[in-house]
């Protein structure tokens, strides 16, 4: 008709596309939702205060997406997710490539497991004030994007023994971890904590009495499976060095650092790559090519770190390639 002009493409277009956005936001809710670092979503909201945990833009998770492993959950840059518009309700970000959930009010341990994927164990073995203690609101904990545990890796090791130790296929450690140096923390998908006193104690070196109770307190007298024992005193109590040694590592209180908080790291003269370290200081008294002697003041207890327990206040006693004298 004289008069009429025909339709513009580009407005076709975007009518389209918005035809189409209105149907996907239509979807029941019952349809293949995935949750963060694809866990499965609920089907019931996850405490009060946010009626919907999950509900972050494609695009905004699309953008915060840095590499995709062979089992399809994804790793997320830290940097990029604190950059979305509407983060996650109790998502704190990603601290040394570990998500970190802030427990909400409503909140249990199925539910968050459900949420995220992953089993009630898993939790449990990541955050191991969880076997003694009730959730509390506003409590942290770390959440792997698998069913599995957390392993620091050991001089020596490789993606191939560690997988062996725990006894799962290598591509549990090999698909999930980009690195596999000593000190770092990999996920054994599929992997159930280690029996760590026997273990160690029969594949370790026994240095006898080499090294002293670098600190006063209770000792629970339990590896971790670091290598590391638990002793627990009031914030701010000294530390001292176990045995003599170059002061190779220092970790600021201040800073996560891949849980341990602040940090003393000592390798000692005794044999080749043995070390100490000392964990969740509230202060350092030395610092990095300092030698110090036996006994030697090095740190301060604190609570800094991936902490549990009334105060948290104690120190994480590591020994690398020996036995730890305090494990009972």
């Amino acid at each position: 008709m004289e008069g009429v002009k025909p339709w513009n493409p580009l407005i076709l277009m975007i009518g389209g596309v918005l035809v189409l956005n209105l149907g996907l936001l239509a979807r029941p809710e019952d349809s293949a939702a995935v949750g963060i670092l694809g866990g499965p979503a609920s089907e019931e909201p996850l405490g009060t205060g946010d009626p919907a945990l999950f509900a972050v833009p494609l695009a905004a998770v699309s953008s915060a997406m840095t590499d995709e492993d062979a089992a399809g959950f994804l790793l997320l840059d830290e940097t990029a997710l604190q950059a979305i518009e509407n983060p996650l309700s109790g998502v704190l970000g990603v601290r040394d490539g570990l998500m970190v959930y802030k427990i909400q009010e409503g909140d249990t341990l199925s539910k968050i497991a459900a949420h995220f994927g992953v089993s009630t164990d898993t939790l449990r073995w990541t955050n191991e004030g969880l076997r003694s203690q009730a959730l509390q609101i506003g409590q942290e904990l770390v959440v792997l994007p698998v069913s599995g545990v957390v392993h620091r890796v050991q001089e020596g090791e490789t993606p191939e023994s560690i997988a062996a130790l725990y006894g799962v296929p290598s591509e549990a450690v090999m698909n999930i971890n980009k690195s596999f140096e000593a000190g770092a923390s990999v996920i054994v998908a599929g992997g159930k904590p280690l029996r760590g006193v026997s273990y160690v104690a029969s594949k370790l070196p026994d240095l006898g009495s080499y090294f002293m109770k670098p600190v006063n307190g209770w000792n629970w007298g339990r590896l971790h499976e670091t290598n590391a024992v638990d002793i627990a005193n009031a914030c701010s109590t000294p530390i001292l060095a176990a045995a003599e040694g170059l002061v190779e590592e220092i970790g600021s209180p201040r800073s996560w650092n891949d849980g341990y908080g602040g940090y003393v790291k000592i390798k000692h003269p005794v044999a080749a790559e043995v070390y100490t370290l000392y964990a969740h200081t509230s202060e350092n008294l030395v610092k990095e090519g300092d030698y110090v002697a036996r006994g030697d003041l090095i740190a301060k207890i604190g609570n800094t770190g991936n902490v549990h327990g009334p105060t948290g206040c104690h120190l994480h006693f590591e020994v690398r390639n020996a036995r730890n004298p305090l494990a009972k």
